[in-house]
């Protein structure tokens, strides 16, 4: 599967522990930034759908889906705590010389298990 580097924030404008959803070329994805590190991570909790970002939470190396608690490590999207839930899919980055954040993203279109559900509330 291919994937192209798409620009989508000032590296600037990514605040510490504050996360930021994206739809990159079709794929929901957030960035957020944790002790200084930038991390991009798809937007969809892999237990329920839920979307983990705006509301979830960024603390101690890992993010926590606001829907149930579930909490994934931000460096290698693997779940804590003996739930075993399937990994976050994680996107790689890079940052411009004139400081930009570049996220590659498919070319492909997301599937289904790609896709967060919105709460009907």
């Amino acid at each position: 599967m291919s994937e192209t580097y798409h620009r989508v924030i000032q590296a600037s404008d990514v605040a510490e522990k504050t996360m930021l959803p994206f739809i990159v070329n079709r794929w929901p994805l957030f960035l957020c930034r944790e002790e200084g590190a930038i991390h991009a991570i798809i937007n969809r909790c892999t237990h329920a759908a839920a979307e983990l970002a705006p509301a979830g939470k960024v603390r101690r190396g890992s993010v926590m889906c606001p829907l149930h608690g579930a909490r994934f490590k931000l460096d290698s999207g693997e779940c804590l705590g003996g739930a075993g839930y399937k990994p976050l899919k994680l996107f790689p980055w890079r940052l411009t010389d004139d400081g930009w954040i570049e996220v590659a993203v498919p070319d492909e279109a997301p599937g289904m298990e790609h896709l967060p559900v919105k709460a009907l509330i």
